[in-house]
């Protein structure tokens, strides 16, 4: 058998082609390419000899190759690590999990990567849409003025936007109905008699963050009531420290909203080592629900989290785009608030 030079070691002293296994196997190159994807034209007996060979030779396609002749075949999820707040959500696996499920029934898979900031974002969708790895990219967590979707829109890269219709540039977008759900949360609030309420969530520049304190703002500004905004980077550590600021204030809320299941139960612990009792002394409310929050002592009174509900709709909006849907919009409800123990009337 014809294989690659090896050295004095033994070890092949350069990469093995599509060349080397045809000419091993005795085939052209476009049977060896045939008999590896799997097409017709290929007796058993040759593919299994090439298949034999190939993986011999440790000769794999490379994935460039692969997507130039056959499509990449994969959705592309690019998350900064501070600035999405989705993926600090406990529930995050659900979202993703549901995505992928639909979108396999296409045969496509869903691909994670983590960057440092919006600017590595686009660098990496530039480097993926000329190296064709991706068919749709999904974006979390948009900013009014966002650098990635004027980058995709650019492109012309089919996308879907996880954000109405206004911050997507004409892409196709999927988005939960926050300003309802946080006007809800404003509604339900003055009815305990909260008049000073802090709301604390992911970065201020997120399109969503100022839509949850528009919508809670205004409905506790129709009764006379006040909202203090504290933004973080979404993690329960900074909401800790977020909580410990507002506590101390001159004027200290009587509730405290948060973006998150995380940060809400972060929250808790923070009120009881500043010797508050939850609810009597200071409710406390999660935009996001999970075991946590259920599981905690008081257990947390929450807004729905349908980030499994989100997912489905993300991975039916990618599919209606690879149809030729390019401005798919889809809106997601949330459901009603769970009442819980950690809320209560302005007792103190």
């Amino acid at each position: 058998m014809d294989i690659p030079a090896a050295d004095g070691l033994g070890s092949i002293t350069r990469r093995p082609t599509i060349s080397d296994v045809a000419r091993a196997a005795g085939v052209s190159i476009a049977v060896v390419s045939y008999a590896l994807n799997g097409r017709p034209g290929v007796s058993a007996a040759t593919r299994e000899r090439v298949l034999r060979v190939a993986d011999e030779f440790g000769w794999r396609p490379s994935a460039a190759a692969r997507s130039m002749r056959t499509g990449p075949r994969a959705v592309g999820l690019v998350l900064g690590r501070d600035a999405d707040a989705t993926a600090h959500a406990t529930s995050f696996l659900d979202f993703v999990m549901a995505t992928q499920e639909v979108v396999a029934a296409r045969g496509l898979a869903l691909v994670l990567q983590i960057v440092g900031s919006a600017e590595e974002a686009v660098s990496t969708y530039r480097t993926w849409w000329a190296e064709r790895r991706f068919d749709v990219m999904v974006v979390a967590d948009p900013l009014p003025q966002d650098p990635r979707v004027e980058a995709l829109a650019r492109m012309r890269a089919p996308a879907v936007v996880l954000g109405p219709p206004q911050v997507a540039q004409g892409l196709a977008t999927v988005w939960l109905d926050d300003q309802e759900s946080f006007t809800r949360v404003g509604t339900y609030l003055l009815e305990l008699g909260h008049r000073e309420v802090a709301l604390v969530t992911g970065p201020a520049a997120l399109h969503r963050s100022r839509v949850r304190l528009d919508a809670l703002g205004a409905a506790l500004g129709r009764a006379g009531g006040n909202v203090v905004h504290e933004p973080t980077s979404a993690t329960a550590e900074e909401a800790a420290a977020a909580t410990r600021r507002l506590l101390t204030s001159p004027v200290p809320p009587s509730a405290i909203v948060y973006d998150s299941d995380q940060m809400a139960v972060a929250a808790l612990d923070v009120a009881r080592r500043t010797g508050l009792e939850v609810p009597w002394d200071l409710s406390i409310l999660a935009g996001g629900d999970s075991a946590l929050c259920r599981l905690a002592t008081p257990s947390i009174t929450t807004l729905p989290s349908p980030l499994t509900a989100l997912g489905t709709a993300v991975g039916e909006a990618v599919l209606a785009v690879l149809d030729g849907d390019q401005d798919a919009s889809r809106m997601v409800p949330v459901g009603g608030i769970a009442v819980r123990g950690s809320t209560g009337p302005r007792a103190r």
